[in-house]
């Protein structure tokens, strides 16, 4: 009961936290809902994939009007609720394995390939609280160290950061349903350090242009 109350907790943050740029918090949100929406489908859990269709409905509304030039923002409360109804739709994506006997739906490390599912929320919101800690900052101090400010400091728009993003989300998946045999932590040590070598050459080329401009 702590650890799904902690997670619930970190997944609806790391949803308030990436929500930066325009179209990336609920583009993120439609692949989460939809990817998952559609697994519980196929293993028979209906209701639970309903609610995950939902959402993605609301969000494909939303997104109409988010895309630049936005005309509304998901803003706090929209991006609460869509960290809670993924936190939940994460946690029972991993419960459900331990009941699902004979499917072919089931995944051999269903903890990370959920974390994988989650990817970016969950590791950005990680890696900036790391690196505030680390600079004597509190965790929750404003600063430009979002992977969607990286992306925007390197020149990009709010629509060519965002496709990157989700793109890269999409391949995290595609990753963990591919190598969801060699064990969960083994697999989370590659979406990891795979995650932190993308962000940290993505900083690096950042600081490389600050450098050059100065």
């Amino acid at each position: 009961i702590v650890l799904s109350i902690f997670t619930i907790i970190v997944i609806i943050n790391a949803f308030n936290l990436i929500d930066g740029i325009n179209g990336l918090s609920g583009s993120l949100g439609l692949l989460i809902t939809a990817v998952l929406g559609t697994w519980f489908y196929l293993v028979g859990s209906i209701e639970i994939s309903i609610v995950a269709f939902a959402l993605g409905g609301a969000l494909v509304a939303f997104l109409k009007y988010n895309i630049t030039p936005a005309q509304i923002f998901m803003g706090d409360t929209g991006a609460l609720l869509l960290g809670l109804v993924c936190s939940i739709l994460a946690i029972q994506f991993i419960e459900h394995h331990n009941h699902l006997i004979d499917s072919p739906y089931t995944f051999n490390s269903a903890p990370s390939v959920a974390i994988a599912i989650l990817i970016l929320p969950l590791f950005d919101t990680l890696r900036v609280f790391i690196l505030r800690v680390l600079e004597g900052k509190s965790p929750f101090s404003p600063d430009r160290k979002h992977i969607h400010h990286i992306l925007i400091d390197l020149g990009l728009t709010h629509m060519q950061a965002t496709g990157i993003l989700f793109s890269t989300n999409i391949l995290f998946i595609i990753l963990a349903i591919m190598l969801q045999d060699i064990g969960n932590l083994m697999l989370l040590i590659i979406i990891l350090v795979l995650a932190l070598t993308l962000t940290t050459f993505a900083s690096r080329l950042v600081a490389k242009k600050q450098k050059i401009k100065s």
